[in-house]
């Protein structure tokens, strides 16, 4: 199953490192805009230019308040992404999370209004975000599902497991048969970020996030390529992180040792698309060949590893729930996605 990495982003975040955060391996971030009809999240500025110069894909979500007219909250939404004069690429997000003491016909009418209106506007039909409890207990009809037109939404889904492994899902809401995005951990932690962040996937390819997006993947024309020269003390870690690719993409584009003095190529700062069919395999299929592992030696850190085995530190990292990638030690078997 494919997946590619994301996150969210709010007031909480402020202060973020963009161009290290997309060496981390993400490809999209969601911003807090607005909540109810009288906030507007200030970083949501700055998190959108910073994330678009690093090459995310960016959405922008709303945190709906149940208890305030869905238009009137729409309109508070519409102008402040407008005034960036900049709509993102991903869908606008409704945030599903508090029912204020309203009647689910009241938070399903009022949400409604929103959608329709921001649909209009942007012309993209809006990501429905929330958890599984919430969509069952507040945004279901008397017969106990959603109502009928909540298919046509796509759903970003919130819902936390003791620990993530690569190619799980989530339970999905009744009601509810496919999520788009999932929101999988609120206790994240990523270089370029100095709290915890919220962790996301999307389900499928990157080609497959790109088109959702309607957009395109580019490269630079040639007379604009970026291009790097070595200074002592360079590693393919600080010259990633500089100028906001991964490890496994600098590598790529340049075959070669560093020394001082000598140009290295800059890859644009676009996703690269994951690999299906490794890590973890299913149960009952034949021919499903058991995952590399590598056992660390004295030296070895996870950049070197990724490098070497063709993966990123983040999916070695998730493959063997390390919270810190920089804690392992000589003797420990690593699963190599």
């Amino acid at each position: 199953m494919a997946t590619v990495p994301g996150i969210d982003v709010s007031y909480w975040n402020a202060g973020i490192d963009w161009p290290k955060v997309r060496a981390t391996g993400q490809r999209f971030v969601f911003a807090k805009a607005t909540e109810g009809v009288s906030y507007a999240d200030p970083t949501f500025p700055a998190n959108w230019s910073g994330a678009k110069a690093a090459g995310l894909l960016r959405g922008a979500y709303h945190f709906f308040r149940a208890n305030v007219d869905g238009k009137k909250q729409a309109k508070k939404f519409i102008d402040y992404v407008k005034s960036t004069k900049d709509n993102g690429e991903l869908p606008p997000v409704l945030d599903l999370e508090t029912h204020d003491g309203q009647t689910n016909a009241r938070i399903i009418s009022r949400a409604k209004d929103w959608l329709d209106e921001v649909e209009a506007t942007f012309g993209k039909k809006p990501i429905i975000y929330s958890a599984q409890y919430f969509l069952q207990d507040h945004f279901s009809e008397a017969g106990g599902g959603p109502p009928a037109w909540a298919k046509d939404y796509p759903l970003w889904l919130a819902q936390y497991p003791n620990t993530y492994t690569e190619g799980q899902q989530p339970y999905l809401p009744r009601g509810w048969f496919k999520w788009t995005f999932w929101q999988y951990s609120q206790k994240g932690r990523l270089n370029g970020i100095n709290d915890k962040v919220d962790l996301n996937v999307f389900n499928g390819t990157l080609e497959e996030l790109y088109k959702f997006a309607g957009a395109q993947i580019v490269t630079e024309p040639a007379d604009q390529e970026k291009t790097h020269t070595v200074k002592a003390g360079d590693t393919f870690e600080s010259i990633a992180n500089k100028y906001g690719v991964t490890v496994r993409e600098l590598v790529s584009a340049n075959l070669q040792l560093l020394k001082p003095g000598e140009t290295l190529k800059i890859p644009v700062a676009v996703a690269i698309p994951s690999e299906s069919g490794t890590g973890s395999g299913s149960a009952g299929g034949g021919g499903t060949s058991a995952p590399k592992t590598h056992t660390v030696k004295a030296g070895d850190t996870l950049y070197a590893l990724a490098i070497k085995y063709g993966t990123t530190v983040a999916a070695i990292a998730s493959a063997n729930n390390l919270s810190n990638p920089n804690n392992i030690k000589v003797g420990q078997v690593l699963i190599i996605p």
